[in-house]
């Protein structure tokens, strides 16, 4: 059995071959929230918080048990050796899922990734198929489609921080097996997308550098020393680099290791998940506008997921100022 956060949260049947279908984005949620605390107890009430936020039903507990008893019963659907010892219990004052923890995606990526890591310096070809097959696991962003509560928000924010250090570790192994040449466009979108990250911008000048285009490069850096007074895109190409705030999702080009179409190695890829820009979106080709489209795309996205982030932290301090003031009702009597 896999359980997967790296995307929406699911259940994959090794057996079958088939994800373990949820019934509704409720049940998607009780999961993503019980993944994230997958083994350790976690309370009634954060799980109610992290489904319905301020706003729960009368009953919300017994909302909450029938859709734990649901989850429950695909669980032992799939796995019917574990009828009587099923993966999610009831423990203390919460519910708990248990699992080993290679059965989750977000383990072996971050195991995937420390190999690559170790080896970066001393093979950074082997490296670099490591880091390929982690970031083959993404099937979309973390937890999408899940809680928005504050225990699998920031889950999230940990996880997509994480994918976006293995991505500039693929480059910096592959322009240390001298593919610069293939990786400058894959730079060049990366940096349109997380201009506040300087280590992709360091490598795109470098990547530009080697090509024999100083110039180029000299901008980027130029780019990068008065990136918070200007604003105006620096054009290396037929790409322009825009200083604009945002996030590429799980369709982010991979750079490729030359001769792996034929070299019989099979490395994990990832269709672009509906609704998600291709590669070729991400290129401002002559009389297009396809980078400002894209632009416009990334910014509605960061302001979206800023307003996650506050209600997320408007919902933490709202049910802690709750807790804190019937306590001082009581020393006070």
């Amino acid at each position: 059995m896999q359980f997967r956060v790296l995307g929406p949260p699911g259940i994959y049947d090794d057996v079958r071959r088939a994800s373990v279908q949820l019934t509704s984005p409720k049940q998607r949620a009780l999961l993503g929230a019980l993944l994230v605390r997958l083994g350790t107890p976690v309370p009634t009430e954060e799980l109610i918080r992290e489904l319905w936020g301020n706003n729960a039903p009368d009953k919300a507990g017994n909302a909450l048990q029938a859709h734990v008893s649901r989850l429950r019963q695909q669980l032992i659907e799939a796995e019917p050796s574990r009828a009587n010892t099923p993966r999610l219990v009831v423990r203390g004052p919460g519910y708990v899922l248990q699992a080993r923890p290679e059965e989750l995606d977000s383990v072996q990526f971050r195991l995937q990734v420390t190999r690559a890591k170790r080896l970066l310096a001393a093979d950074p070809r082997a490296a670099a198929l490591l880091l390929r097959k982690a970031l083959g696991l993404w099937r979309g962003p973390a937890l999408d489609g899940g809680s928005h509560g504050p225990l699998c928000a920031a889950a999230a924010a940990r996880l997509e921080e994480e994918r976006l250090t293995a991505l500039e570790d693929l480059c910096d192994a592959s322009l240390r097996i001298g593919r610069h040449e293939e990786v400058v466009r894959r730079l060049e979108e990366l940096v349109v997308a997380h201009p506040a990250r300087a280590r992709f911008r360091d490598q795109l000048a470098l990547a530009l550098q080697r090509c024999g285009r100083q110039g180029e490069a000299r901008a980027v850096r130029r780019g990068a020393a008065h990136q918070a007074e200007d604003r105006t895109p620096v054009r290396t190409g037929n790409v322009r680099v825009l200083r604009e705030p945002g996030s590429l999702r799980a369709t982010e080009p991979v750079p490729a290791e030359p001769g792996a179409a034929g070299s019989g190695t099979a490395v994990a890829t990832m269709e672009p998940a509906p609704g998600w820009p291709a590669e070729g979106d991400l290129v401002d080709g002559p009389g297009t506008q396809g980078h400002e489209l894209h632009r416009l795309r990334v910014r509605v996205e960061e302001l979206t997921s800023q307003q996650l982030a506050l209600r997320s932290e408007l919902q933490r301090l709202t049910a802690l100022l709750e807790e804190r003031v019937p306590a001082r009702r009581r020393d006070s009597a």
